[in-house]
């Protein structure tokens, strides 16, 4: 984050107590407790609704398959109730939107969106602006809020301090993506993709030999390291991941995370993975090489299959054959960390507040979530939305849409599967990703690119904390 939260944080600080009475700006680091939270005004919207619909602003970042399905479910809520209209706001990029989310705090605030779909490492981050009403003041205000029935690993991850900051929507796991054609040219069985990292690489040399270009194609991205941590059962920052306590210093310089970086260098120096950033433009460069032959395997997450599967119907690809398997590594006490993105009420006015939490109620329906998962591979936060017809359909049609729901359900829950709850998580992020790139690049060992991203990741968290 820039020089400007600080100042976001005060004046969003100020948006919370103005439209809800506030908590204490003390509480700002930690996320608060019940008694320090603001009410949610869910009755506002009956009274405001007898002149119009109150009219509801939703910012999100969701492209191609994935935003085709999120405006056919809010056309849905649109026409079938008179009281909220929503209107969506596509920002494209999840850091960008953030950027101009922190942004709109700093000069006006009153220009904040209602609802915002947030990438899920910026929880605590969500938290520390003040500028959100938590979803637990909704949900205790809620008398018919079946919280049981969410998959409780991604209610989990958007809590802090026993607080639900924000509501799980858009829930991804990452997957082992694989051309069932790829494997049977080079020998392997389509029916048995690799489970654990020598497999991994075997089936990579085997790719490789068949006159691939390589066997795996991966993205040059922070996430694999905090992903695969989780799959040892290790944590990734202090304080039970920042779960028990403020985040201070990372977790990750650890022998693990040197094993797991030796291993990928060993992959691209050996020609079994090629790599590619993970944004811009070639950020679709490891699912592209798939789809033209030069790779066989890449891990992703299960949010792009709605998309896959679409190019797929266009005609694009023929032949590809794509599969879906659970990632290779996993152990009993490990599991993969919830990906994918929340839903955050702005500290509007109270009959706002009150719209959008209809809003992200109907998204997280059992109906609206079967259709969600069943468009765009994403997973279900309801349990009994596995029971909607849509999606199950969907499931027996393509079986590899519902390998990420099993990894989140059948996952160990520890404080290394709750996920890392870090303030300036992309700063962390950055850190690591640069360290990764000098290790592929400049041949920096799997040792010192650890030591760098641990101290560059240090410096930023103390700095964030420091200002916060």
């Amino acid at each position: 984050m820039k020089t400007r939260t600080g100042l976001a944080v005060v004046l969003a600080g100020a948006l919370l107590a103005a439209a809800c009475g506030g908590g204490d700006d003390d509480d700002a680091g930690g996320g608060g407790g019940d008694g320090d939270l603001p009410s949610c005004p869910v009755d506002e919207l009956a009274s405001a609704a007898k002149d119009g619909p109150v009219e509801l602003t939703f910012w999100h970042t969701m492209t191609r398959a994935n935003e085709d399905a999120l405006k056919q479910l809010t056309e849905e809520f649109n026409g079938s109730q008179d009281e909220v209209k929503v209107k969506l706001v596509n920002n494209n990029d999840s850091n960008d939107q953030h950027e101009k989310y922190i942004a709109q705090l700093d000069t006006d605030p009153k220009g904040l969106p209602d609802l915002i779909q947030s990438q899920e490492y910026y929880v605590q981050q969500m938290a520390d602006t003040q500028s959100v009403v938590p979803v637990q003041s909704c949900i205790d205000a809620t008398d018919d809020f079946d919280a049981d029935d969410y998959v409780s690993r991604t209610m989990a991850y958007y809590t802090i301090d026993d607080v639900q900051w924000g509501l799980p929507f858009a829930v991804s796991e990452p997957v082992l993506l694989y051309s069932r054609s790829a494997f049977t040219k080079a020998g392997l069985d389509p029916d048995k993709p690799p489970a654990t990292f020598d497999e991994l690489r075997s089936a990579s040399e085997k790719l490789k030999a068949a006159g691939f270009e390589a066997g795996l194609a991966l993205k040059l991205d922070a996430w694999h390291l905090e992903q695969m941590l989780a799959w040892q059962g290790k944590e990734f920052v202090n304080n039970g991941n920042g779960r028990s306590g403020r985040a201070t210093e990372v977790a990750f310089d650890n022998a693990t995370a040197v094993d797991i970086f030796t291993f990928l260098k060993g992959m691209v120096d050996d020609g079994l993975a090629v790599t590619n950033p993970a944004e811009g433009q070639d950020g679709i460069n490891n699912l592209l090489s798939i789809g033209s032959r030069k790779t066989g395997m890449t891990i992703d997450s299960s949010g792009t299959l709605g998309t896959i599967i679409q190019v797929l119907e266009s005609g694009q690809y023929a032949g590809t054959d794509p599969d879906v398997a659970p990632v290779p590594g996993l152990t009993s006490d490990g599991g993969v960390l919830v990906g994918g993105s929340g839903l955050y009420i702005s500290a509007q006015s109270p009959a706002r507040q009150a719209a959008a939490w209809k809003f992200a109620q109907f998204l997280t329906t059992p109906s609206a979530q079967a259709k969600w998962a069943a468009a765009t591979g994403f997973i279900p936060v309801r349990k009994s939305a596995t029971s909607e017809p849509v999606l199950e359909a969907r499931w027996k049609e393509i079986p590899g849409f519902k390998v990420a729901y099993d990894e989140v359900t059948e996952g160990a829950e520890n404080d290394a599967t709750a996920g890392p709850a870090i303030g300036n998580y992309k700063a962390v992020r950055d850190a690591l990703e640069k360290a990764e790139s000098s290790m592929y690049l400049n041949d920096l060992s799997p040792e010192k690119a650890i030591d760098q991203a641990a101290k560059d990741a240090n410096e930023a968290m103390q700095s964030y904390n420091d200002r916060l």
